[in-house]
């Protein structure tokens, strides 16, 4: 689905979306962006994952028992899991239509597409890799893989929720805005009915205090912000992400 503007302006301002408000991120490694995320969640302090908001440690050992978002315990109380730095909008996603993802020499016969490939071939990809309005903290969870639309979904198993298979709603707005950033940011079409999705919950659940402070350190690094935290009344000027 193509990404276009809307030509007529919003009544409530009267402007149309300022591209020079998508400044390009200056970060290419994604190694550096999750150390560098690592030091702002720890330094706020805002040691929680994104969707059970279960804590972490220096160390990225997350406790499943010290959730706020859990039904209940799990039965060894003192089981640890692993942080992992995760993608919203996951590489399927944003990498799908680079020739690095898709080309057979590319192909990795054990592990279907090579992210490795790309970081080699695609300036792009590694920019895209990198973004740190699109990563996020969750748990790593053994033989469980991410989900193909909200990263880190195999965290799920711990949080309350009588929809598993959607982000709690105190994070939905959160999922919607890093995935109209990718988009607007990259050119990477969302479909239909997830797009609609999105726009539900991010009217429904607006940026927060510390969205907005994350907003601001990723600045620092980055040398740009996700708008759409800044002006969440920008989405409504996207005809089509």
């Amino acid at each position: 689905m193509a990404l276009a503007l809307v030509l007529s302006p919003l009544p409530a301002s009267g402007q149309e979306i300022d591209t020079s408000l998508f400044k390009p991120s200056q970060i290419i490694s994604v190694e550096t962006s999750k150390k560098q995320l690592k030091v702002y969640y720890m330094e706020e302090p805002h040691t929680r994952t994104l969707h059970c908001e279960c804590h972490f440690d220096k160390q990225k050992q997350v406790y499943p028992a010290i959730c706020e978002g859990v039904e209940s315990p799990p039965a060894d109380t003192a089981r640890k899991e692993i942080l992992k730095w995760e993608h919203l909008m996951p590489l399927p996603a944003f990498a799908g239509n680079l020739k690095c993802w898709t080309q057979p020499a590319c192909q990795n016969a054990g592990a279907g597409n090579d992210p490795g490939c790309c970081r080699v071939h695609s300036p792009k990809f590694k920019r895209m890799e990198a973004d740190m309005h699109n990563l996020f903290p969750a748990i790593e969870v053994a033989g469980e893989s991410p989900d193909t639309r909200f990263g880190g979904m195999a965290e799920y198993r711990f949080c309350r929720s009588s929809l598993p298979d959607a982000p709690r709603e105190g994070a939905r707005g959160e999922v919607a805005r890093a995935y109209f950033y990718m988009s607007y940011q990259y050119k990477i079409p969302i479909p239909d009915d997830l797009e609609d999705t999105l726009r539900q919950w991010h009217l429904a659940d607006p940026p927060d205090a510390w969205e907005e402070k994350r907003n601001t350190m990723i600045e620092l690094d980055q040398g740009n912000r996700n708008p759409f935290i800044d002006h969440p009344e920008l989405v409504e000027r996207v005809r089509d992400f």
